[in-house]
């Protein structure tokens, strides 16, 4: 009885570190860092960015806010970025326009297809055929 309860100890201890055999915790706290990162440029609060994330790390999450505030104060980023409009289209050139068709072209010159669609198609008064 008494080696049971030891082999049960022996694997809850060992199981409980199994974050850091696979490296999964690494990942928590590199994602942690992103989503901190990601707040400052989007000029979030960290404190409103860590109650919008409660499952990760807050020292985590502050350590990628204050990388990016570091970034914004040595103008490496822009924290503007994408929140101007974009530019407008260029004008079009009467160089890039189709060249204009002359009104006396244009008249007469109706597409059999354009005439057909008008009228509606006429139906036969006989029965319809049998299948």
């Amino acid at each position: 009885m008494r080696a049971d309860r030891l082999a049960l100890l022996i694997a809850a201890l060992g199981l409980a570190g199994c974050d850091r055999i696979t490296g999964a915790d690494q990942q928590k706290i590199f994602d942690a860092e992103a989503i901190g990162y990601a707040c400052r440029i989007s000029l979030k609060t960290p404190e409103d960015c860590m109650k919008e994330n409660e499952s990760m790390s807050p020292t985590s999450i502050l350590s990628g806010w204050k990388a990016a505030n570091k970034d914004v104060e040595n103008e490496i980023i822009d924290p503007s970025m994408g929140k101007n409009p974009p530019a407008p289209p260029a004008p079009v050139t009467p160089e890039a326009a189709p060249p204009a068709v002359p009104a006396a072209a244009g008249k007469g010159t109706e597409k059999p297809a354009e005439k057909t669609a008008e009228k509606p198609a006429e139906k036969p008064a006989g029965k319809a055929p049998a299948h």
